[in-house]
């Protein structure tokens, strides 16, 4: 009899396979001896000691964010921001020189102090923080010597379905790419052990819970990334279905990647640009072999991270015209600068908040710093004058929330353009430049139109529109599965927004993760969208459904699923299953 354990979806796909039960090896944080109980003979020696491992760390770090994609390089240049943040690095130098704790001693304490730092806060991010932190401190115990390197999950047999309580991102970096998914206790799709598995390819069920634990190694099982489901001993019926929908995945794929370079054009002749959500620079050249028709998301936090201060202005101006140069005169879309709820820097975050995600993030913060929007705004504005008149740079505003914030920023962007251009807030020439918001916000929804009289363009933020509509954290893996944004309310929010789109004659996009789901598209379509902004791996396949959509039928779709109770009836509408 088959038992279906049911958790989160954190990546997509479907793998059939055999059960590893994978235990990590604990760091033995708690129960540490005083540092008086274990002697520096030589602190200077010790000091030495740390430094050398912190180098070998970051050279580590360095390799493998340069070895894999960009999500990864995103990732470890965050453990390399940790690693080298001098809390930790403050905090381990006095407990050798003042406390006489050598080096072993001294690094686990203090990555233990940290990691429950996070932990305390009683939070599913800070806790995904946390195990960050505790994978630098073992990286270090190993350059140490105090602890084996791992190496088990290097080893995992093909088709295997791993099982843990958790993983770090060291973990899944280790992880063969023949393995069939994984299946986690705890964790959530926000945690970086969730977002290198969907870079990988590899389907993801998180929270589970801890009866997943008792499951033995070599059972065969069925993970379902696009559900949330762990099938154990399925059946021989289980085995088919679930087969043959991934071989004719599989098949869609071939068939999407070999059509990416078309137009997706609606059976009933409507054209629908889809582009490519970017982290890097390297994710802006990587559109092209994936067929996108631009940047529908160029994510800037990565120009501001590993730096004690911002970027300058001729630094952001190089990149902003390299960046645009290549697109052909297809649009690029770049967010400002986006600090505040999961994202920090070391010299730009606001302070510590009780609930950063109801704090000062997005444009509160820009305007809280308006320097930092000057100069973001001073670089795109130069970088366009060297442009062609057909080029397209669109800056997009994040979190806001009235309609009062938008005017200022848009008195600030005046400002800039009068200064640049000589008196003239006309432009001076080059690429268009056109100004959006991101309605992240169920305000911003509500306000829509009342916002469409100062942009050129929406774009639908449906990730963050979702947890605050329904008031959870998708951060947080107790309440995550409530943040859906399938949910009636949220889909409420977005048929008003492309309402206020349409009477304003603006185009209206959507980026949320939600965009890279196939089984979405004729939903959204319905809805009013009329541009998609995917991740680079789905845009071949969002296109070929598009193609596939017929705009009368989107329409009915979305009526129909407007008037269901919850997300769970609207997924049932779309039929979304092991396809």
């Amino acid at each position: 009899m088959t038992i279906t354990l049911r958790g989160l979806p954190a990546a997509p796909g479907i793998g059939l396979g055999m059960i590893f039960v994978y235990q990590a090896t604990e760091l033995d944080m708690e129960g540490l001896p005083p540092p008086s109980g274990r002697h520096a003979s030589d602190p200077n020696q010790e000091w030495s000691r740390f430094l050398e491992a912190q180098a070998a760390v970051d050279a580590e770090l360095m390799q493998l964010s340069e070895s894999l994609d960009s999500v990864a390089e995103d990732i470890f240049s965050i453990h390399r921001l940790i690693l080298q943040d001098k809390t930790l690095t403050e905090n381990v130098r006095q407990a050798i020189h003042n406390d006489r704790a050598d080096a072993v001693i001294a690094t686990k304490q203090v990555i233990r102090d940290m990691a429950k730092v996070f932990r305390a806060l009683d939070d599913d991010y800070f806790a995904s923080r946390a195990a960050d932190i505790l994978d630098i401190g073992r990286r270090l115990l190993t350059q140490l010597g105090a602890v084996p390197p791992q190496t088990q999950l290097a080893q995992l047999p093909p088709h295997a379905i791993l099982i843990s309580e958790d993983l770090t991102p060291s973990d899944v970096t280790q992880l063969p790419p023949k393995i069939a998914g994984i299946g986690l206790a705890f964790s959530a799709p926000t945690a970086h052990s969730s977002i290198l598995a969907r870079s990988l390819g590899l389907p993801l069920v998180c929270g589970i819970g801890m009866e997943l634990m008792a499951i033995d190694a070599g059972r065969p099982a069925i993970i379902d990334g696009h559900q949330g489901r762990l099938l154990i001993d399925p059946t021989e019926e289980d085995i088919r279905v679930y087969g043959d929908a991934r071989r004719q995945r599989l098949q869609r794929q071939a068939f999407a990647a070999a059509h990416a370079h078309e137009a997706a054009i609606t059976r009933d002749g409507i054209h629908i640009p889809v582009y490519a959500n970017a982290n890097t620079e390297e994710d802006v050249y990587a559109r092209r072999e994936q067929g996108a028709d631009g940047i529908g998301l160029l994510r800037t936090e990565y120009l501001f991270q590993e730096r004690n201060a911002p970027p300058i202005v001729e630094s952001e101006t190089a990149l902003y015209r390299r960046l645009a140069a290549d697109m052909d005169d297809q649009p690029l879309t770049i967010r400002a600068l986006d600090v505040g709820g999961d994202k920090f820097m070391a010299y730009a975050s606001p302070q510590v908040e009780a609930n950063p995600f109801l704090g000062q993030r997005g444009s509160r913060f820009l305007l809280a710093r308006p320097e930092l929007l000057r100069d973001q705004f001073r670089a795109i504005l130069r970088a366009a004058q060297d442009l062609s008149a057909n080029a397209v740079i669109r800056f997009m505003l994040p979190m806001i929330s009235t309609v009062r914030e938008l005017e200022e920023v848009r008195r600030l962007l005046t400002e800039v353009q009068v200064e640049e251009n000589g008196g003239d807030a006309g432009g001076g020439g080059g690429a268009t430049i056109e100004i959006g918001v991101l309605v992240e916000v169920p305000a911003a929804a509500l306000l829509a139109e009342r916002l469409a009289r100062w942009v050129d363009f929406f774009s639908v933020g449906t990730n963050d529109l979702a947890q605050y509509t329904l008031a959870s954290d998708r951060t947080n893996s107790a309440v995550a599965a409530l943040a859906d944004p399938l949910h009636p309310a949220v889909l409420q929010l977005i048929a008003r927004t492309a309402y206020a789109a349409k009477v304003f004659d603006i185009p209206i996009s959507l980026c949320g993760e939600i965009a890279g789901d196939v089984s979405a598209v004729p939903l959204l379509l319905g809805l009013g969208i009329t541009e998609l902004s995917a991740p680079l791996p789905t845009v071949p396949r969002i296109k070929q459904t598009i193609r596939e959509c017929d705009m009368i039928q989107c329409r009915q779709l979305a009526e129909s699923a407007l008037r269901c109770n919850d997300a769970d009836d609207v997924r049932a509408l779309l039929a979304i299953g092991v396809a």
